[in-house]
């Protein structure tokens, strides 16, 4: 049965480590690109190691733009109780949009407002997978949106 409160707790967690904390392969290409760097840069990868340095030491998100969060919930289907898991996995956003705090992106294409919340009709995004078995895995990824500067999007 799927405890609705755990669900939320691990995942309020889980998006603060994902804020805050980079494995230790990718800070040590940073590092080596940072020492092997000569052009301008080099400043550029100092200040991203400064910032994750200081998230470490604070438990301030790394970067300012967290981004849309997006879960990815691998759940058996034997798991009873996954109607639980969406409510428990928004709930767990607006806590940590407050508590970590996560700046507020979620806005609505029509009436441009922002909910200050990071939820919204579909947000966060919930990827599911049903799999065979009675495990509950949750993944979530904060998805900044510099990668999408250079596309378009049209409305009609």
């Amino acid at each position: 049965m799927v405890n609705q409160q755990v669900v939320e707790n691990v995942a309020v967690k889980l998006l603060q480590l994902a804020v805050t904390k980079l494995p230790s392969d990718v800070k040590e290409a940073l590092n080596h690109a940072y020492h092997n760097e000569t052009s301008v840069a080099k400043s550029q990868l100092k200040a991203i190691l400064d910032n994750i340095e200081l998230a470490e030491k604070t438990g301030a998100p790394m970067c300012q733009d967290t981004g849309i969060i997006i879960f990815y919930v691998k759940a058996g289907s034997e798991v009873s109780g996954l109607d639980k898991i969406e409510s428990a996995l928004r709930k767990a956003t607006i806590r940590a949009t407050k508590e970590i705090p996560l700046r507020p992106n979620a806005v609505n294409p029509f009436s441009h407002e922002n909910t200050g919340n990071n939820t919204g009709r579909f947000v966060p995004y919930i990827n599911w997978e049903i799999v065979s078995g009675t495990d509950l895995e949750i993944t979530v990824l904060p998805k900044g949106g510099g990668s999408e500067n250079v596309s378009a999007l049209g409305m009609l």
